[in-house]
């Protein structure tokens, strides 16, 4: 019984995203009802079963947000639209898993071990590959980049600090959560501030460089000395052959994939979300097709995805609807204009003073187990650019920034929740501890590009 309540959860789910995906054409109000039913549904049955830090915080937000929105009597189309608020979320987490399938069955898996086994054989170049890889495959597959790269990393010996490795998954994931479509803080952050993505893009990746750097510097000073981890064992590892076509291969599929998107949005003048979308249900299929493993994707879809990628949504469900009633609820009521009243009278109308207010706030907060969507939200819901002078991509940038620099400390981020798992260590050791240097540095970093962009006239 319990399998045949998850089967059609799963299948409900699916069915919401391509029925939401139908709709964007056909424009049908008998769709949208459909929709909103099933989004209940969906939404019902994926309360049993959230865990962790999300369970307390969407627990929290549905909470908080019926509350307020029965206290201020708010009609039967308010609650609708705060429960529609982030279905377009909903729908990408339901589908970007599979472009988890080619990258785990296309023939990578190996072709990059390879890669670790001859070239990682040093503590900064562990760290950089394994953080640039992070970054890489983060765009493609989310949050299951903790377990791709954590089983990618095995084959170099250097896989045993689980500081190191721990430190580069979190940082290689947290630069490209700064500029990525297919993340969820970027979509959210887009919609709050109107900035389009397209233009936003090129000033996001920049940051997620910076950050970057700054934390493989840091990672060259903290191990600075060290030496190859297995002398005489190289000419035997230079024996073994990389398929570096393999590399290539999936390095131009996730480049065609992110210049689609952007080309694709542009041309057709369609919000990038959806099309990120659109993406991940039709370029698995143009992918394995191209390296004919149709098969495999059928197998893999019909058995993993439907088994546990779906049915792992529970988490984001909960989480980002949550954060949608939340915003609606706040708006609705107006309590939400008491937050720029306040932040005015903390830092008047001073661009770098907001900026670091902001970033601050978002830290703290993430310090102590408040995940920053909870702090995004308010601030992004209720602080407008055009208050202080600035265009939507510079509150866009903070907003991002702040996000990515708070769940690299969270306690309550999925990912470090995640990389703190592997590494046997408390959330707390991982993330504040580990990368709160890294987090401290890199938010000056990024203020100060701010502020230049800004007085030079580019943001």
């Amino acid at each position: 019984m319990a399998i045949l309540g998850t089967r059609i959860r799963s299948l409900l789910t699916f069915g919401l995203a391509i029925l939401y995906l139908s709709n964007l054409l056909i424009k049908s109000d008998f769709i949208t009802d459909i929709i909103i039913f099933l989004m209940v549904i969906v939404i019902g049955l994926s309360f049993p079963s959230v865990t962790g830090s999300s369970k307390i915080i969407g627990y929290a937000s549905f909470a908080v947000s019926i509350v307020i929105l029965l206290g201020y009597h708010a009609p039967l189309n308010i609650w609708i639209q705060a429960l529609q608020e982030n279905l377009y979320l909903v729908v990408m987490f339901a589908l970007v898993p599979l472009l988890k399938i080619p990258i785990q069955h296309g023939g990578y898996f190996d072709a990059l071990q390879m890669v670790f086994r001859r070239y990682v054989n040093s503590n900064n170049r562990f760290y950089l590959m394994t953080s640039i890889i992070s970054a890489f495959v983060g765009v493609l597959v989310n949050m299951a980049v903790v377990p791709l790269v954590n089983e990618i990393s095995k084959a170099s010996d250097i896989y045993s600090n689980k500081k190191l490795l721990s430190s580069a998954i979190s940082r290689g994931f947290t630069s490209c959560i700064i500029w990525s479509p297919t993340m969820a803080a970027t979509v959210l952050i887009m919609q709050f501030t109107g900035a389009d993505w397209l233009l936003f893009f090129p000033y996001g990746i920049f940051c997620g460089v910076i950050v970057g750097l700054a934390g493989y510097i840091m990672t060259l000073y903290e191990y600075r000395g060290s030496t190859l981890v297995r002398p005489g064992v190289e000419s035997h590892i230079n024996e073994d052959k990389i398929n570096f076509s393999k590399v290539m291969e999936l390095s131009i599929f996730g480049i065609i994939l992110i210049t689609s998107i952007a080309v694709v949005s542009f041309v057709l003048g369609v919000q990038t979300i959806n099309i990120v979308s659109f993406a991940s249900l039709i370029f698995p299929i143009i992918w394995m097709a191209v390296i004919r493993r149709l098969p495999t994707l059928y197998k893999e879809f019909k058995d993993d995805y439907f088994n546990h990628s779906l049915l792992n949504l529970n988490n984001e469900i909960i989480l980002f609807v949550g954060a949608g009633l939340f915003a609606t609820s706040i708006t609705y009521s107006h309590l939400g204009n008491y937050v720029p009243q306040i932040l005015t009278l903390l830092v008047g109308h001073n661009v770098l003073l907001l900026t670091v207010a902001i970033i601050l706030s978002t830290l703290l907060l993430s310090a102590v187990g408040v995940h920053p969507i909870i702090t995004i939200v308010i601030i992004g819901e209720t602080v407008k650019a055009a208050a202080y002078g600035v265009s939507p991509i510079y509150m866009a940038l903070v907003l991002a920034s702040s996000w990515a620099m708070g769940i690299s400390i969270s306690p309550a981020a999925a990912n470090i929740i995640a990389v703190a798992g592997l590494a046997g260590q408390s959330p707390i050791q991982v993330g504040l501890r580990w990368n709160g240097a890294y987090v401290l540095i890199s938010s000056i970093l990024l203020i100060l590009i701010f502020t230049i962009f800004r007085l030079v006239g580019l943001l």
